[in-house]
């Protein structure tokens, strides 16, 4: 009766504010824009009908709108009747909307292909053709509902986006994202030519690129969204349909000065365009030729795709043609230490509970008597208060769930995250570990291992394809002597690297008086050694006489 007769109250205040034209009677059902209030006013509170019909609402028309039956329930505000027409174009609002489905999507919809917001696919082209036999099958279904309640289905880039505002999803990436770019690469160079300039201009060219903070945040975005893209930025004008041709790294094509960034790029603002899903033997299955990139089209060699964890074929097109994310693999492991993290609070805020044995039938005759004396006790209950009671009929007990064992509940539940991530305790969180002679240089040396494999399989492919576009910007040319190889994360000690050197040097001088070797090749070896105690030594040149 209260919340009826606050809705009948509130409506009749506001039709009193409402135009004649458009205020109703209490036995006519009222329109849609009798009811509508702007978005940015305040809260809606929609139906269940009403939230039904929230999907198809957005290319509903206008005279539509105004004549359904259904009103809009809204909270109690100011209604600001606009009569302004809709903007062209798309603002953050309307692109919020249009990316908004693909979060919850339906039991059936897990093969459905990825749906970009409005802008992304340029007008006036064909769009993907999909076989819906997937989502109608039958037998599918089944294995869909199950799916779509264990979380394997593409969440969409909203929800991932949402979740990387979360510590436990944000630590996890940018544990592995730091790691694998913190020591970095050194270049080195075969042969016994010296090419200490040429390893020079590619750690400039590098710097100027910024290489290593966007392969970082390469990473980054596929631990967040499961793909990250790369632009190559060669000054092509975007208009044209320069982008569209293959980037081809030849001197004929790549011109010298011509690279000029390297542009990271989420995945929510692009879309394939055309890829082979007909023949398996072709190297274009299931592997997009072009790329949509807010209303422009760029052929694949233009944009370098980054994916650590790729999802099968079937799968591909309703992930965007990315891949699992780190953040939807580990939302499991997270939400039960959240859920875990809560119980512990709560249980912990009231563990214990005071309880008065007394005489009931006392107070039957006068409640607010026991409701004033217990009022009493939780208002002045400290550690200087006093509570009276009658020792002859009453008993105050003080009932405490019992805690042990609820630290180490915890701990197991923040330790399946950091199974999920292959990351280490203390990595993840910065605790050490506890006992005695406890050391997690065991489980160090093991991530690191797991580090060197990430940078091998997501950095080697498409870093070289960069460095080749380095030499072909400097050279004009692509030196097949100069390689890269990754920094090892694990770092010794002054002694332990002083032993390793002169471990090298008794093979060496084994080596030479072993004919194996020559001294202009071991010195050529200690040359290239960036690491090496000559590192700044110029050891070009014949070696002198012993």
């Amino acid at each position: 009766m209260l919340r009826n007769s606050f809705l009948s109250r509130w409506f009749s205040s506001q039709s009193c504010r409402l135009p004649t034209s458009l205020r109703t009677s209490r036995s006519s059902q009222p329109t849609s824009a009798a009811m509508s209030l702007p978005a940015s006013s305040c809260p809606t509170l929609v139906s269940a009908s009403a939230h039904s019909k929230a999907s198809t609402k957005a290319t509903t028309p206008d005279s539509q709108l105004t004549s359904r039956k259904e009103p809009r329930l809204r909270l109690p505000c100011d209604p600001v009747l606009s009569t302004q027409p809709a903007s062209t174009g798309i603002g953050p609002r309307a692109l919020a909307e249009t990316l908004r489905p693909q979060s919850h999507m339906g039991q059936a919809d897990i093969f459905r292909p990825y749906q970009p917001p409005k802008g992304v696919r340029g007008d006036g082209r064909t769009h993907l053709v999909m076989d819906s036999a997937a989502a109608t099958n039958p037998g599918l279904l089944g294995w869909l509902r199950q799916a779509v309640a264990e979380g394997v289905a593409f969440p969409g880039y909203p929800r991932l986006a949402e979740m990387s505002q979360r510590a436990e999803y944000r630590h996890m990436v940018e544990v592995i994202a730091a790691e694998a770019t913190r020591e970095w690469i050194t270049f080195r160079a075969r042969g016994t030519a010296d090419k200490k300039q040429r390893l020079a201009d590619l750690e400039r060219d590098f710097l100027r690129l910024n290489v290593r903070d966007v392969l970082r945040r390469m990473a980054e975005y596929d631990g967040y969204y499961g793909m990250g893209l790369l632009y190559v930025d060669t000054g092509q004008p975007r208009t044209g349909g320069a982008l569209e041709t293959p980037l081809l790294l030849r001197p004929e094509t790549f011109r010298k000065g011509s690279l000029r960034a390297l542009v990271p790029i989420e995945p929510v603002w692009t879309t394939p365009d055309q890829y082979d899903t007909t023949n398996p033997l072709s190297a274009e299955f299931y592997q997009p030729s072009r790329w949509w990139v807010q209303g422009g089209l760029l052929h694949s060699t233009r944009l370098l795709q980054f994916v650590s964890r790729p999802v099968p074929d079937l799968l591909k097109p309703a992930y965007n043609f990315g891949g699992l994310s780190l953040s939807q693999m580990a939302r499991p492991a997270v939400d039960n230490w959240l859920r875990t993290r809560q119980s512990v609070s709560d249980l912990l805020n009231a563990f214990s509970i005071v309880a008065l044995s007394t005489d009931m039938s006392a107070y039957a005759q006068d409640p607010e008597g026991l409701l004033s004396r217990v009022e009493a006790f939780n208002r002045f209950r400290s550690n200087r208060g006093t509570f009276v009671l009658d020792k002859d009929r009453e008993k105050l007990e003080l009932l405490a769930a019992p805690l042990a064992g609820l630290d180490r509940l915890q701990a197991q539940a923040q330790e399946q995250m950091c199974a999920v991530a292959q990351e280490p305790l203390v990595k993840f969180t910065g605790i050490t570990p506890s006992g005695l002679n406890a050391s997690a240089d065991g489980e160090i040396r093991v991530f690191y291992d797991r580090v060197h494999a990430f940078q091998e399989t997501f950095y080697r492919r498409n870093l070289t394809t960069i460095l080749h576009m380095v030499m072909l910007n400097l050279w004009g040319e692509i030196d097949p002597d100069i390689d890269f190889t990754f920094v090892s994360l694990w770092q010794m000690d002054e002694l332990a690297r002083a032993t390793l050197q002169k471990t090298r040097a008794d093979i060496d001088a084994q080596n030479i008086r072993s004919g194996i070797i020559t001294p202009t090749e071991a010195r050529s070896r200690t040359a290239h050694d960036a690491g090496g105690q000559y590192a700044a030594v110029n050891l070009a040149g014949t070696p002198p006489a012993a």
